[in-house]
């Protein structure tokens, strides 16, 4: 009898970008967890993104995406779209269309420190996101952002009354928007990327850990990359579900280590 055990849990490796850089992934294997067909059924539609960040150097008003899910036709299309800049030092979201959303920004700066880590959670709970301006604070209830744990106040805003329709499983990016850009840029990395189709709002310590990476295998995500650790130049294995994700622009050097 041959026994088999896993290797111990250890984290080495992070992934880093440069202008051009980015991930891409099926998104059809991600529709169970971030798509939906509607104007948010409830529970079942719920989800969470989880991961580590470092900014890089670059300090003007680019948007830099961290995550892009959803249509290709960007203006029209819904798509949940998470970014930052490095003006301000804040983290965006926008969840709807261009034309068709609601929009959250970190009401003061997040990312101070160009030096640090720091592990970021945004949550949704899978209720309703539009149509009616009577319901806006409703809308915007279903959104929470965490940040090295703790939950942070948001400045909201919306464009004709947030978004009612469907999120469809079209694109899947890490590190630029679509088929568009606002590229991540100057460095910035990423680690230990995981997504959960339900809200963790109420494990954020437990995901958090008190800023120390650890084996995710116990809060069941859907989908979870490691970032360089056991993956091989240009795949990062999907370590919980079947989305690997390809490097596109980069090379086996995009693969550092600098972790949290």
């Amino acid at each position: 009898t041959m026994t088999v055990a896993n290797p111990p849990y250890s984290n080495s490796k992070s992934t880093q970008f440069q202008q051009n850089d980015y991930l891409g992934a099926a998104a059809s294997a991600l529709n169970a967890v971030l798509g939906r067909s509607g104007n948010g059924s409830g529970s079942s539609e719920a989800w969470s993104i989880s991961c580590y960040f470092k900014r890089g150097t670059h300090t003007g008003g680019a948007k830099q995406t961290l995550l892009f899910f959803g249509d290709t036709d960007y203006d029209n299309g819904g798509h949940i779209w998470l970014y930052y800049k490095g003006s301000d030092k804040k983290l965006y979201l926008e969840y709807g269309s261009k034309y068709n959303n609601l929009e959250f920004k970190t009401d003061s700066a997040v990312l101070t420190n160009q030096s640090s880590w720091y592990h970021i959670l945004v949550t949704y709970d899978g209720g309703t996101t539009g149509s009616s301006s009577g319901q806006i604070n409703n809308y915007y209830s279903r959104f929470k952002i965490y940040v090295d744990g703790a939950l942070v106040s948001l400045d909201e805003d919306e464009d004709n009354y947030g978004w009612s329709g469907s999120i469809p499983a079209d694109i899947f990016r890490i590190g630029r928007r679509g088929t568009g850009n606002d590229w991540l840029k100057n460095s910035c990395k990423i680690d230990e990327l995981a997504l959960w189709g339900s809200d963790k709002s109420s494990n954020a310590s437990s995901i958090y850990n008190g800023g120390v990476p650890h084996d995710l295998t116990s809060l069941s995500p859907d989908h979870w990359w490691r970032m360089g650790d056991g993956d091989t130049y240009p795949t990062l294995t999907d370590s919980a579900g079947s989305a690997d994700l390809t490097m596109y622009s980069m090379t086996v050097s995009s693969l550092v280590n600098d972790v949290p």
